[in-house]
């Protein structure tokens, strides 16, 4: 039994663009208003050595951009739209044009006696299905003549799907002329994704109180990661002119105020529990969220995916960007009381580090509209905004959430800029 050099799997991430607004009182700088859509000349991202790749880019409205665009081959600028691969792998290609980022494309490249694997997903809900297929280089399929083993164990067809959760490994056994071979064994996991709540601190550096949200948020992340943090400012230099209208939705009046899952109000004026936020990190949840965002000429792209066990319907997207170590002096009632981590530090508490600072929102602040999606379908959106020149990228991380029709938070997300969190 053979058991050729079997390479990577092919994905098209196709790009959908969504105009950055706030239709509730605010407007944000915009990225450039058009859309790249890459497109090569390959028909199933599958190649052989030295075989050459002609790529072309066009806005989702048909101009043409290819002889404008810069394109890259795994994070590296080729010198123009075509290029020849030396060597066996998967490589990622996308292309830039003014700041825009295209839709990426992967391709595998083989020799000619090679057939590859592939997985229509590496990471499924339960009962989500997996698409198997065993493909040579001009995309011919060998299905036909395979047997794919899950875990050991040979399956009918080349469709997988179940109930339980875990690690899996597939491997296909197929025939070329008469003769039997192995393709390499790849993993993938099925998984029931787990709550990310939302903590929103309503502060100011003008607030004495405030530094007990801080201080049990800090204690929070020592017993969990599972929380997305947006520190909502007022009344100072951090403050956005949305801040008003979130905090009305909410009832928020008075400081400081914390809210779980944006509606839940989170203990009182000076004392905020860990364990109310605590008890609710990593529960199962339905609803997954994928966050992956890249930086190109000031302009940030962010996508943005999700899945289900259940039918998406009556849900909308927020996505909003936070900044960290914004030094800031902070008013500081804490400063003579012996039990506070605050305790003589000054008042005001000077160059205290504000974290999670909300400095623009992507979506509507209570949310875009999330298409009627069925369960267990994959949706991805697309959002672009152009980063003003004063925040810092190092510092910067997008936090999506996924709420209900009365802006209740099931899940969130986040993730540092030009990071990926995948499903979890």
């Amino acid at each position: 039994m053979k058991t050729p050099l079997i390479k990577a799997t092919f994905l098209i991430l196709s790009l959908s663009f969504l105009m950055v607004s706030c239709s509730k009182r605010e407007h944000f700088d915009l990225a450039p208003d058009f859309t790249l859509v890459l497109s090569s000349s390959s028909v199933d991202g599958v190649l052989l050595l030295s075989e050459t790749l002609t790529f072309t880019v066009l806005t989702e409205e048909g101009v043409d951009y290819t002889a404008d665009a810069n394109f890259f081959v795994n994070g590296t600028q080729i010198a123009a739209n075509t290029y020849s691969f030396s060597s066996e792998g998967s490589y990622e290609v996308y292309a830039s044009y003014q700041g825009v980022v295209s839709n990426s494309l992967t391709f595998d490249v083989i020799d000619g006696n090679s057939r590859i694997l592939t997985l229509s997903n590496t990471k499924v809900l339960r009962n989500q299905e997996v698409d198997f297929n065993v493909l040579d280089a001009e995309g011919n399929n060998y299905n036909s003549t395979a047997t794919f083993y899950v875990n050991e164990t040979a399956i009918a067809g080349s469709v997988f799907s179940a109930a339980q959760t875990g690690s899996f490994n597939v491997y296909a056994e197929y025939e070329v002329e008469g003769e039997t071979f192995t393709s390499e064994t790849k993993s993938f996991e099925i998984f029931i994704p787990k709550r990310k709540v939302v903590v929103e601190d309503y502060t100011g550096t003008w607030c004495g109180y405030c530094p007990a949200v801080t201080a049990a948020v800090d204690e929070v992340y020592t017993q969990t990661d599972k929380i997305s943090v947006v520190a909502i400012h007022n009344n100072d230099d951090l403050a956005l002119p949305i801040e008003g209208t979130i905090r009305t939705e909410f009832g928020v009046f008075g400081f400081p105020s914390g809210r779980i899952n944006r509606t839940t109000s989170w203990g009182s004026t000076t004392n905020f529990p860990p364990s109310e936020v605590v008890s609710l990190a990593g529960e199962d949840v339905p609803v997954a969220i994928s966050l992956s965002s890249s930086v190109n000429n000031g302009v940030l792209t962010v996508r943005v995916g999700m899945v289900s066990e259940t039918n998406l319907q009556d849900r909308k997207l927020v996505l909003y960007l936070t900044e960290g170590n914004l030094l800031r002096d902070q008013t500081n009632y804490y400063d003579n009381d012996p039990s506070s981590p605050f305790y003589q530090m000054g008042n005001p508490i000077p160059n205290f580090e504000q974290k999670h600072v909300l400095r623009a929102s992507l979506s509507d602040p209570f949310g875009d509209a999330i298409p009627s999606t069925n369960a267990l379908t994959d949706y991805e959106t697309t959002y672009t905004y152009t980063i003003p020149s004063g925040f810092v990228l190092g510092n910067l991380e997008l936090v999506a959430m996924v709420v209900a029709m009365d802006n209740s938070a099931i899940n969130s997300q986040h993730a540092a800029v030009n990071e990926s969190a995948e499903y979890e």
